[in-house]
């Protein structure tokens, strides 16, 4: 195992695309999806079964190296800043396979 630093991006789906380029353009090509995922935050509640990508959520989960980690979370602020959502950081072990 070696610690990494867990990043969870929860983002409005109409922005996935613009995530996926922002993390290629960091050279970040490894990450998860979870796509219709539900929740309450400052936008009111949100399901999991939208419909249409304009009213759901989807969830980005990106394991790094914490030497990587402010320039991951630098480039992913302004989608933030414009589209809201939330972003969580922790601790964790990538089990070596």
């Amino acid at each position: 195992m070696f610690s990494v630093k867990r990043i969870e991006l929860v983002i409005e789906a109409v922005e996935k695309q613009r995530v996926i380029s922002t993390l290629k353009a960091v050279n970040i090509f490894n990450y998860t999806i979870y796509n219709h995922v539900g929740g309450y935050g400052e936008r009111g509640a949100r399901g999991d079964l939208a419909f249409g990508e304009k009213f759901e959520n989807v969830t980005f989960v990106i394991a790094c190296p914490e030497n990587r980690l402010t320039t991951i979370i630098e480039s992913l602020r302004p989608i933030l800043k414009s589209y809201g959502g939330m972003c969580l950081v922790s601790d964790a072990q990538w089990i070596i396979h």
